[in-house]
């Protein structure tokens, strides 16, 4: 899954590199700890040239049921889940990131660590999005993961390759074989401190390498 990320870019990296205009936003500030219903930036398949916000979750109303936020969608159902389906043909996004989170479970206790590209560029994230009001809101397609995450986690959010294609290509067997994880020897990793478990905590010590005391007895 995909629970938290970062985005650290400076917005004119991320112009020339994604080739789109944050029209609408003002100055970005760099983010260590992004977390679900949080406004993200991204790319949406309906005007590539632009970078906006999106809001990080979608709500669904299953029946006889509370209404409950999702914010990953797996990779395997995203064109059979009525809650995407329409928005894979139609809605698809990128969302922009230099870095993610996942947790590992070692002794009762969950640890942090922080993955990103060793060239240390941002990337995007495969997302779909949907209208609720007058806001956008998006989720993160997920994947099976690969050598480097596995050991942590069994599923990863989808970094993809070719960016502007998932926003342009109409073929829906080839927007499904982009859904796969990134090879292991694009990425680095390492723990990371555990204030990034609390939402509200947004420093860069979110993403410096840390050693808990307890890990060095294993």
């Amino acid at each position: 899954m995909c629970g938290r990320f970062s985005l650290t870019q400076r917005l004119e990296v991320l112009e020339r590199i994604f080739k789109a205009k944050a029209r609408a936003l003002g100055g970005q500030k760099a983010r260590y700890n992004i977390a679900p219903t949080q406004p993200v930036l991204a790319i949406c398949q309906d005007d590539p040239n632009a970078i906006v916000e999106l809001e990080w979750g979608i709500t669904i109303y299953p029946n006889d049921e509370p209404p409950r936020t999702l914010v990953n969608a797996k990779a395997e159902t995203l064109q059979q889940r009525p809650s995407y389906a329409q928005a894979f043909a139609g809605r698809r996004c990128l969302v922009l990131a230099d870095g993610f989170f996942e947790w590992e479970s070692r002794a009762g206790r969950r640890y942090p660590h922080y993955y990103r590209l060793r060239s240390n560029e941002p990337f995007a994230f495969a997302g779909v999005y949907d209208q609720e009001g007058t806001e956008r809101r998006c989720v993160i397609v997920t994947t099976d993961s690969n050598a480097i995450v596995a050991p942590v986690h069994d599923r990863m959010p989808v970094i993809l390759e070719a960016p502007r294609a998932w926003l342009t290509e109409d073929d829906p067997s080839e927007l499904q074989a982009m859904l796969r994880p990134i090879a292991s020897s694009e990425l680095e990793s390492c723990t990371v401190n555990p204030i990034v478990n609390t939402p509200e905590v947004d420093s860069p010590k979110c993403i410096e390498p840390y050693e808990p005391k307890e890990l060095k007895l294993f």
